[in-house]
């Protein structure tokens, strides 16, 4: 049975989560609309937000559309600071009855958030340039014309959520789908491994889930290789970083740039979809930020890099170059993009 303070703080966040409803009681299941992807923006019906109980007696977060995943605590900081707060102390009041109130330990929210490595967790699956040549995972990664000398950076799962499991102990519960995954590792500039983007191969299951060991740690993919000294480009995703050099991509796509450094030399690529509002709204705060952003010309119609370079279409990274624009020019050229 989860605890009575993780449920009271779930209520307590119910009026803030649209379409929130009871699923199921004892395991709990809680169902809402995404708050952090929005769920659809075509269909206001959909709610593909969970909070579902654990083996711990609390709470995980997992969106079914965006691939978001939290542990409650760090769910409820996001959404609701005031009632983190108040949430922490009852906790730790809770756990120790009998002795005075005092103000919790900085160290003792880290040490929930960071798991321990007796090894690099890496070290149990393979890197795709380990595979053989005739591998399937190894056939997609040249057939999707990935430079061989970025293979080393990608690695294979082929049961993803059993090898999760023995980074973040039951993270998984229910196996029966267990699937190979592509993995792109988020590394720190110290090579830690603080969280993973894997893509399935499966046309009708979730394409990406990405998966934090580390909720203190940005979600991007390529900190230990860029040079933030130099020009940078910021995409969307991991696999069209590497087809740029000194790039990083953004797990989510959510623009945050809070884990980057001299924004001066980012260089913002979103991907190429003119129709979609939320790629509008992302460009729209990129601009106003005062970032550098690539709009891309009128006669690129692919939506993303590698489908650029599957396409035939050559020095993506120059046609990016030139067409980067900030500021006021940068509004201009956004307000002809999005009329296509």
């Amino acid at each position: 049975m989860a605890d009575y303070v993780d449920v009271e703080h779930v209520m307590m966040l119910s009026n803030r989560l649209e379409r929130f409803k009871i699923v199921h009681k004892s395991p709990y299941k809680y169902n809402f609309r995404c708050p952090f992807c929005g769920d659809s923006q075509k269909s206001k019906s959909k709610a593909r937000g969970w909070l579902l109980e654990n083996k711990q007696q609390s709470f995980t977060f997992y969106c079914h559309n965006c691939g978001e995943s939290r542990s409650f605590n760090n769910f409820l900081k996001s959404i609701d600071p005031d009632g983190y707060r108040s949430y922490i102390s009852q906790k730790f009041i809770d756990k120790n009855k009998g002795t005075p109130k005092e103000e919790l330990p900085v160290t003792a929210e880290l040490e929930e958030i960071k798991p321990v490595f007796n090894e690099n967790p890496l070290k149990k699956i393979k890197k795709i340039s380990q595979l053989k040549y005739d591998h399937p995972v190894k056939k997609y990664i040249q057939q999707r014309q990935i430079p061989s000398h970025q293979h080393y950076r990608m690695f294979y799962a082929p049961k993803f959520k059993t090898w999760i499991n023995t980074v973040l102990p039951n993270k998984f519960e229910n196996f029966k789908k267990d699937e190979p995954r592509l993995i792109l590792p988020f590394i720190d500039e110290e090579n830690n491994v603080f969280g993973v983007s894997a893509r399935g191969f499966d046309p009708d299951g979730l394409r990406y889930i990405t998966i934090m060991f580390r909720d203190d740690k940005p979600k991007i993919f390529g900190l230990d290789k860029v040079n933030f000294e130099e020009t940078y480009f910021v995409v969307e995703g991991g696999i069209d970083s590497f087809f740029l050099n000194n790039a990083i991509a953004m797990a989510g796509a959510d623009g945050n740039m809070g884990g980057l450094r001299n924004h001066d030399n980012a260089l913002i690529v979103f991907d190429n979809e003119p129709r979609n509002a939320e790629v509008h709204k992302r460009m729209e705060k990129t601009i106003k930020d005062g970032h550098r952003i690539c709009i891309w010309p009128s006669w690129i119609e692919q939506k993303d890099i590698n489908e650029m370079v599957l396409n035939g279409v050559t020095d993506v990274q120059k046609i990016i170059i030139d067409n980067s624009y900030r500021g006021l020019q940068a509004q201009l050229k956004f307000s002809e993009w999005k009329k296509r």
